[in-house]
C-alpha cells in the first residue's frame, strides 16, 4: 500500500498535513507532518503534496546497509539524519531534531480521509486488492458480477 498524489487536484488547502500532525504528534503543527505541500500561489497555483512513496527497497536505508525493514516502516519518528539524503523523492523532513516518515497511519492514511479534492489517494499492490476482494466476497459485500463457465 501506498499514498498516490494527483497535484493537480491539490488546492493548497493543508488539511493533510494538519490532519497528519495532530493523528501523529496531538499538535497542530506544519512541520511534524510526514506530507508537506510546496505551494505555488506566485507561479502556476499547482501545489505539490511530498509524501513517502513506500518505496520496497527503502533507500532511505541504504547508508546503513540496510534494506527493506517492517519495523522502519512502521515508525512516524526516525533518529538518523542521513537517511533524509538518501530519499530519493526527498519525501523525509526533520522536526524537533528527528527525522519524520509516513508509517500511513497504520494502514488506514488519515491525510487520504481528510483530502476534500481526492487530490491524495490509497494505491493497494495487487497482493492488497485480491486479499480483500476475497474478503468481501465471503462477506457478502462484494457486488461485481462473476461469470461462472
Amino acid at each position: 500500500m501506498k499514498i498516490t498524489v494527483d497535484k493537480m487536484k491539490c488546492t493548497g488547502c493543508l488539511l493533510c498535513e494538519i490532519t497528519c500532525s495532530v493523528h501523529n504528534t496531538d499538535m497542530v503543527q506544519r512541520e511534524a507532518s510526514a506530507i508537506q505541500v510546496t505551494l505555488h500561489d506566485l507561479g502556476d497555483s499547482i501545489h505539490e503534496p511530498v509524501v513517502c512513496r513506500q518505496c520496497t527497497k527503502m533507500l532511505c536505508l541504504k547508508s546503513e546497509g540496510k534494506k527493506y525493514d517492517k519495523e522502519e516502516a512502521e515508525k512516524f519518528y526516525w533518529d538518523n539524519k542521513e537517511r533524509i539524503s538518501q530519499c530519493p523523492f526527498h519525501a523525509l523532513f526533520v522536526f524537533n531534531g528527528k527525522v519524520i516518515h509516513c508509517n500511513l497511519c497504520g494502514g488506514d492514511p488519515e491525510c487520504v480521509k481528510s483530502c476534500p479534492t481526492r487530490a491524495i489517494a490509497i494505491e493497494k499492490g495487487e497482493e492488497e486488492s485480491l486479499a480483500e476482494e476475497s474478503h468481501d466476497l465471503h462477506n457478502g459485500k462484494f457486488d461485481k458480477e462473476i461469470e461462472i463457465g
